[in-house]
């Protein structure tokens, strides 16, 4: 069983805690889970391999041997349920009790209505909807319960833009997920317990950017904008809780933190999200 420590200072390392990261072994969700790890916490990585899951754990394990807590890797396939079995009875047990939840997996699919499937309606709707409503059910309470902690979703501000409607249905589940987080914070889980959403304004160096050639390397950030983000707002920000239910984005949130957002370039001229999408889009329409 992870061990818990509570400690209600946002301000301090709470160490012993733990952090669950959804979507843990890549990109955005394994720079999330270095940062807790770093921080002495309990760390909980998922992803669809068990393997693969369990190889990260290991890694960020040997990469901080003097820091508190325990990195452990768990199978979280939100479209194999079954198959997950092991790390939701855990949490449904009591025997995994997450501090922080980070609803950072999701899937992102180009098709569009005129093309969809049933097939991938279900894997979309499953991943970036049912699933982080369904750990969320199962984390909540003891999250309520320790008067402390946070739950985060990785979903955009309300905007129905050019880039929206091109990506339609994909945005509407994230969306889905949005408004999610805005009905989740007005619970009063606990005057403690954060309930927010961050974004990004820029492509990210991920799978999602670099392997369908929607931009390269030199027009990225380093994913470690959005841990950053995460950090800056759970462990600097006295007044977090004025960020319950809001769409936290990293560039305006770290500059408001004075730090130089410059510094995760991967090169010269990075340019916002949005106008990369809507230029990959448009010419693949």
């Amino acid at each position: 069983m992870l061990r818990t420590l509570i400690s209600r200072n946002p301000l301090m390392p709470m160490l012993k805690q733990t952090a669950l990261i959804t979507g843990g072994t890549r990109g955005v969700g394994k720079e999330i889970a270095d940062m807790f790890k770093k921080r002495g916490y309990n760390v909980v990585i998922t992803g669809r391999d068990t393997n693969n899951a369990k190889l990260i754990a290991e890694e960020i394990n040997k990469k901080y041997p003097d820091k508190d807590g325990i990195a452990q890797g768990y199978k979280l396939d939100f479209t194999n349920m079954a198959g997950s079995r092991k790390l939701l009875a855990k949490l449904e047990k009591g025997e995994i009790r997450p501090t922080y939840l980070i609803n950072n997996a999701g899937v992102l699919m180009f098709d569009n209505m005129r093309n969809i499937t049933e097939k991938h309606l279900d894997i979309m709707f499953k991943v970036n909807v049912i699933g982080p409503m369904y750990l969320t059910k199962l984390c909540m309470n003891d999250i309520r319960k320790n008067n402390y902690g946070a739950i985060l979703f990785n979903s955009p501000p309300y905007r129905i833009d050019n880039k929206t409607k091109y990506l339609l249905p994909y945005m509407q589940t994230k969306l889905a997920q949005t408004t999610f987080m805005h009905s989740l914070s007005n619970l009063h889980l606990s005057s403690d317990v954060l309930v927010s959403s961050f974004w990004t304004k820029y492509p990210l160096m991920t799978d999602a950017i670099i392997s369908r050639g929607i931009g390269g390397i030199e027009e990225c950030m380093h994913p470690s904008i959005l841990s950053r983000t995460i950090e800056e707002l759970l462990f600097n920000t006295a007044n977090r809780v004025y960020y319950n239910g809001k769409v936290i984005l990293d560039d305006d949130f770290l500059k408001n933190q004075n730090i130089d957002v410059n510094q995760y370039k991967m090169g010269k001229d990075v340019p916002s999200l949005d106008s990369l999408f809507l230029k990959y889009l448009k010419n693949n329409r």
